[in-house]
């Protein structure tokens, strides 16, 4: 009986895993983000989507500039006691977070608090720090 080697097959199967370990976490790189500044705007929702990877806002600053607000992901959501819905369009808000050094791109990221004046809800999470 002829003894096959096992090692090729593991050399493949961890090659296949750390190419696709890469890919993930590419995704979730948040260094084009300035966690060390962050800033709190205030304005209005104009879309919320609920969907994964991320629940994103359209979101008009009381200075009139359109942003992209990316928060977590529904699941980390729900665990905060999140639900769809809780944010709306037309709610006035004022968020904390971190933006790219590219103002021309007006995203914002890392959001360590949201705050609904009209009623008092309000989500926040610890600075991941700087």
């Amino acid at each position: 009986m002829q003894r096959r080697s096992v090692l090729p097959i593991a050399v493949v199967l961890a090659l296949i895993a750390f190419a696709v370990s890469g890919t993930a976490m590419a995704h979730h790189s948040n260094a084009r983000f300035d966690r060390c500044h962050l800033f709190t705007l205030a304005g209005e929702i104009e879309r919320v989507t609920w969907h994964n990877p991320h629940v994103e806002l359209a979101f008009r600053g009381n200075e009139g500039t359109a942003y992209t607000i990316v928060w977590l992901n529904l699941q980390q959501l729900k665990r905060d006691g999140v639900e769809p819905g809780a944010l709306r369009v037309g709610d006035r808000i004022e968020i904390t977070g971190a933006k790219q050094p590219e103002d021309n791109l007006h995203v914002i990221a890392l959001l360590t608090a949201i705050w609904r004046p009209s009623d008092g809800w309000r989500w926040s999470r610890p600075p991941q720090g700087c």
